[in-house]
Order: C-alpha cells, then sequence, then structure tokens
C-alpha cells in the first residue's frame, strides 16, 4: 500500500502540471467593439468593379448611395454636376478609398499572426497503430522466428510557457510469437507513461517562450498605428485635392473674367478702327485674346485632371474615372486666423504621430528580440524526468487493470548539458540584435527630429500664409483701383495709343494676377492647416472622426519576469 501511494502521489503532480500547461490566448475579442468598417470590408471587398477588362475594369458597382449628394444634369453640356462638401468628400474616402481598403486587411492578418503564435502551446493529441510480422530463420532454438505485434497508443503532449514539454502516452501492445519460453501467449503489454522535459537555461522561462505571442501582438499593434496613419493620410489628401479642385475652378473663373475683359478690350478697340485704332493696336487686342483663351484652356484641363485625383480618392461609383461628370466644391476655404503654439504642437506630435508610435512599438520589439537572444546564449541544461507503469496479461483488460494495480512502475531522472565551444553563433547573435535595438532607438531619434522640422516647417507656413493672404488682397484691391482708373481715362480720353493699350492689357493681367496668388496663398494656409493636423496625429479629431477598429482585445496581460525598464540591453 505504500509503494502504491508513493507512485500515485508524483503521477497526480505532474497530471496536474500537463492540465495547467496547455492553451495560451492571444487574446479575447468583443464583437460588438469591432469595427463597422472592418465589418463591411469582409462583406463587400474588394470593391466589385463591372467587370475585369477593359473600361469596366475601372466602373465600381453601382450600389445603396451612403452619402447623399445633390447631382444635377447641365442642359448643354449633358454632365452631371455634382455638388460636394468637403465633409461629404472625407466621408465617401472614409467608405469607399482603396489605399485605406489595402491597409485595412493588415490588423486581421496580424490577428491571425498572434493566433498563430498562441497556438504553439495548444495540445496535440495523437495517435499510432501498426501491424508487424515478422518470419525469419533464427539462429537460437530459444528465440521466436514467427511474430506478430499490434502495437497501437494514443496520448497527449504540450509545452508550456516556461518551456516545459509534457507528453502523456498510453501503449497496448499484442505480441504473439512461436516461441515455448514467451508466457504468456497471446501477451497484452499496456503501459501509461508520462515524459517532462524542463529547459532550466536557455530556451527556458517566460520571455523566450513567450516571445513569439509578445512580438505577434505588437505586430498587431503596429497594424493599427498604420491604419490609423494611411486613414489620416487619406483624409489630408482628400482635403488638399479638393482645395486644388476649389483652387483650378476659382483659376477658371479668373482666367474666363480676364479673357472676357480681355475680348470686351478688343471688341472696343474694333470699333475705334474708323476713327483712331490702328491695325497694330487691333493685332495687339487679338493676340492677347488668343494668348488667353489658350491659357484657359488649360486651366480647363487641369480641372478635370484635379478632379479624377479627387474621385479616384473617393471611390464613389457617381464619380467614376471614366468620366460624365463635373465636381462642383461647395466648401470654401478657412479664411479665419488660427493660432498656433508651437510647444503644445510638437507635444502632440510627439504624442500622437503614428509614425512615431510604430517607432516606439519597434524598440520594445527589438527589446524583446535581445531577450531572447539573450536567453539563446546560454548553455543548454535541461531536466529530463519520466515515470511509467505496467501491465502484462493474455487479454487486454486484464492487462489494463493489471497495470492500474500499480505493482509495476519505472522512473528516470536526468540532465542534459550541451555549450558550443566559443559559442560564436549565439553570441553573435546577441550582438546582432543589441545593435538593432540601438537601430530602432536612433531611428526613433530620426524620426522625432523629421517630426519637429515637419511641424515647425507647417506652422511657418501658416504663418506665412496668413500675411501672405492680407497683403495679395491689398494687391487685388490696388490692381482692381488701377484698372477702373485706366478704364475712366480710356472713356474721356482724346486719342488711344499702342503705349496706353498696352498699359491697359497689363492691368488686366496684373489684376488676374493679384487675384490668383491671393487664391493660392489661401489655399496654401488651408493646407498647412491640414498638414499640421497630420505630422501631429490629429486629423481624425480635428474631423471628429472615431476608428472602431478590432484593437479592442481583453484578457490578462501575458506574465512578465521583469519590469520593461529592465529589458535593455547591457
Amino acid at each position: 500500500m505504500t509503494v502504491k501511494q508513493s507512485v500515485g502521489l508524483p503521477c497526480c503532480l505532474i497530471l496536474a502540471c500537463l492540465s495547467a500547461g496547455g492553451c495560451v490566448s492571444p487574446g479575447k475579442i468583443d464583437s460588438s467593439l469591432i469595427a463597422r468598417y472592418q465589418d463591411s470590408i469582409r462583406g463587400r471587398s474588394p470593391q466589385p468593379r463591372k467587370g475585369t477588362h477593359g473600361p469596366d475594369l475601372l466602373k465600381p458597382v453601382d450600389g445603396a448611395a451612403l452619402v447623399e449628394l445633390s447631382i444635377t444634369t447641365d442642359p448643354k453640356t449633358k454632365l452631371r454636376m455634382i455638388d460636394l462638401a468637403l465633409e461629404q468628400a472625407i466621408r465617401l474616402a472614409l467608405l469607399n478609398s482603396l489605399d485605406i481598403r489595402i491597409v485595412s486587411f493588415q490588423p486581421a492578418i496580424s490577428r491571425e499572426e498572434m493566433v498563430k503564435a498562441a497556438a504553439e502551446f495548444d495540445y496535440v493529441v495523437f495517435g499510432d497503430l501498426s501491424h508487424i510480422r515478422t518470419d525469419q530463420r533464427s539462429v537460437s532454438g530459444f528465440a521466436s522466428s514467427k511474430s506478430r505485434v499490434i502495437p497501437g497508443e494514443v496520448g497527449i503532449r504540450t509545452r508550456s510557457v516556461i518551456g516545459t514539454q509534457l507528453e502523456l502516452k498510453y501503449a497496448l501492445t499484442r505480441t504473439t510469437d512461436n516461441s515455448t519460453f514467451t508466457m504468456p501467449q497471446p501477451q497484452y503489454e499496456s503501459m501509461l507513461s508520462l515524459q517532462l522535459t524542463q529547459p532550466l537555461l536557455r530556451f527556458g522561462g517566460l520571455d523566450v517562450n513567450l516571445a513569439a505571442l509578445r512580438l505577434a501582438r505588437l505586430g498587431h499593434t503596429v497594424s493599427l498605428a498604420s491604419f490609423r496613419e494611411q486613414v489620416e493620410k487619406t483624409v489630408t489628401e482628400v482635403q488638399t485635392t479638393y482645395w486644388a479642385l476649389v483652387q483650378a475652378r476659382k483659376e477658371l473663373e479668373i482666367q474666363q473674367r480676364l479673357l472676357d475683359k480681355t475680348i470686351e478690350t478688343r471688341d472696343r478697340v474694333e470699333k475705334r478702327k474708323l476713327i483712331d485704332a490702328t491695325d497694330v493696336e487691333v493685332k495687339q487686342t487679338e493676340a492677347a485674346v488668343e494668348s488667353r483663351r489658350a491659357v484657359l484652356l488649360r486651366a480647363r484641363e487641369n480641372i478635370l485632371n484635379v478632379q479624377d485625383r479627387l474621385g479616384r480618392l473617393l471611390a464613389d461609383p457617381r464619380m467614376g474615372l471614366t468620366g460624365g461628370y463635373m465636381i462642383n466644391p461647395v466648401t470654401p476655404p478657412v479664411e479665419r486666423k488660427v493660432t498656433v503654439d508651437p510647444a503644445d504642437q510638437l507635444v502632440n506630435a510627439l504624442k500622437n504621430n503614428p509614425v512615431l508610435e510604430q517607432a516606439r512599438l519597434g524598440i520594445e520589439s527589438a527589446d524583446i528580440s535581445v531577450q531572447v537572444a539573450r536567453n539563446g546564449a546560454l548553455p543548454v541544461l535541461n531536466l529530463t524526468a519520466s515515470t511509467s507503469i505496467q501491465g502484462l496479461k493474455d487479454n487486454g483488460w486484464p492487462a489494463v487493470g493489471d497495470m492500474l494495480s500499480l505493482d509495476f512502475w519505472s522512473h528516470s531522472v536526468g540532465l542534459l548539458f550541451e555549450y558550443p565551444l566559443g559559442n560564436r553563433g549565439p553570441e553573435a547573435e546577441l550582438r546582432k540584435r543589441t545593435f538593432e535595438r540601438l537601430q530602432a532607438a536612433t531611428q526613433l531619434q530620426n524620426l522625432a527630429d523629421q517630426v519637429a522640422v515637419g511641424v515647425n516647417g507647417a506652422i511657418r507656413r501658416i504663418g506665412t500664409a496668413q500675411e501672405e493672404v492680407k497683403a495679395q488682397r491689398a494687391a487685388v484691391a490696388a490692381s482692381r483701383i488701377q484698372l477702373g482708373a485706366l478704364e475712366d481715362t480710356e472713356k474721356i480720353r482724346g486719342r488711344l495709343t499702342p503705349e496706353f493699350l498696352q498699359v491697359k492689357l497689363q492691368a488686366q493681367e496684373s489684376l488676374a494676377a493679384a487675384e490668383r496668388a491671393e487664391l493660392e496663398a489661401l489655399i496654401s494656409y488651408n493646407n498647412a492647416l491640414a498638414e499640421l493636423a497630420r505630422i501631429t496625429g490629429t486629423t481624425l479629431q480635428e474631423r471628429n472622426i472615431k476608428l472602431a477598429t478590432e484593437s479592442a482585445i481583453e484578457g490578462r496581460p501575458l506574465p512578465r519576469s521583469r519590469p520593461a525598464a529592465a529589458t535593455r540591453p547591457k
């Protein structure tokens, strides 16, 4: 009775370890918090198109309008006129942008990497059944020359978070042979065995065994930061392209007014041809008309080019890349003066910029790699232990009962040591990972400097654009007064001279140039505001956009053997 208890106690303890060393979860996802955007991506991506060849590849399939737009048809050109506000453009881009959609798959991909890393600790069930028949000449009359063995085994094995490898196996073997000395006939051997291997140095501990899962979790966080970076980049690009379209349409209006003024001047000159206008003056005005008409054609082309870029970003079926529509931007550029604090903006950028966030996560990943490499430089010292109980009878169930009587048990304990002379490979790997960690830290510093330069540059552009708008408005007012004075002088002038006509044409051009410069300064001001928000990582906050990505991963954090601050390489 004492022997049975001494055997049963260690078996129960090891079985308890086996039951506690199994599955590791990558983290629980609250399905109610998974992004609606991600859900729509899974349901309808990639964006359905009408075909895969020719123009149909560029035409999205018509669907329910998620953003209502005011659309009318121009009776002259038969083009659809689409009134588009900036907020509508941003919403369409968030719903349809292929640039965002491509990156949006990465969090789901990295999520599966987490599951894959956690699966390393899953239980593995195995089994084996075979039939072995032997018929050979025997050199001894005591040995069997014919035998038939049917071994079968089932078991379960797993690896724990500290590197323990456990295997519990049950085997039942039926053996028959022609030896007269083998008893009983047939033999049924029943055996339950448990094997344990515990790394004590290399490959042992939480740091090295949970490294892959921690790296996968960091990769998932990086993918979320990358997704946010792409969303902010796309929103900024939509804003700058929208303002470019506003600028292009305003420039068309300015050029059209200039052309109309020039045509009006030409008509006046032609009417005075019988009075005092010469052929030189007539040709002078005609040349100006044609020159400005050519500029007007380029302005119209520029509108279509910018409109195509905006249409690609919005990816709405009503704005296909095959044309047939005109976008009328109805949101005016921001003109109010904005005061920014450089110190606050730098703090926001260092805190919220998604590129810096990815760099910081890169340092954490490098820290984990250093931990793994430091562990890999240790000697291999493994504790191995096994225990088994056996039963032997002439039938299966009696053999199992004989085994469970615990009368026949075996065990072994040992240590395995291994260390390469010089240990050059692991030491080189440790130095490599340490250098990579220093490289990641340097990369973070470099990116921080670049962000600071970008913030300062955007702030300076905002201030410069504000002053430039004020100066260009004064220039527009002066040019308008000058042109009005020349037109008044023309009415009372006794004779029209080529010199006066040249001055008038130049005044018209100067007014148009001043209006274009004022518009360019105003658009530059709006673009600088958008760029500052992108660099500081506040684009979504300013536009009241909230990303409900699948980052809602719950569950207990992975255990750590030392504080994070202590993981830096020495």
